[in-house]
């Protein structure tokens, strides 16, 4: 089994921000990861697939494709999570934070089984969206895995509360 680092971003930071480049590049150094562990599913370029190759350690997408959650039942709830709340002063909307319980663990397990494919059992950071990072961490332990460390980019992240949807 693998022990993970698993990191919870913001999606909009994943394509480009130095900071989260920066968090990443010391989370590999000081975990002695050697596989980036990605959920993304649209973005093909991301921060942590630049640190992975420029560090010169294995990258992985381990996100379901929309064939994939339309094979598991799972796409049009997901599809349908976003909603609008209000809007902020400026007229940017405000988005509901919602987290489905059986939907997203279908996809949390599905991260599970390409970690495991990649049959190393060494340590793995794991990068996806902040609402995944603690019920992710918990189906890893009960799977078998350890858990080192469980960080937030940005930190403020950590203490979002999202709806069950």
């Amino acid at each position: 089994m693998a022990e993970l680092v698993v990191l919870g971003i913001d999606h909009n930071d994943q394509g480009s921000d130095p900071e989260l480049k920066s968090t990443i590049s010391g989370l590999i150094e000081n975990n002695a990861a050697r596989t980036i562990a990605e959920e993304n599913r649209f973005r093909l370029h991301t921060v942590g697939y630049e640190v992975a190759e420029s560090s010169g350690i294995r990258w992985v997408q381990i996100d379901m494709s929309t064939e994939e959650r339309v094979k598991a039942g799972i796409y049009n709830k997901l599809s349908n999570r976003m909603q609008i709340r209000g809007y902020e002063s400026n007229g940017q909307p405000i988005q509901a934070i919602r987290y489905a319980l059986v939907e997203d663990g279908i996809r949390e397990e599905f991260w599970l089984d390409r970690i495991e494919e990649l049959g190393n059992g060494g340590r793995v950071l794991v990068i996806c969206g902040c609402l995944h990072c603690i019920p992710f961490s918990e189906r890893a332990v009960r799977r078998g895995h350890k858990v080192l460390s469980k960080v937030f980019y940005p930190e403020r992240l950590s203490t979002l509360k999202p709806e069950l949807y």
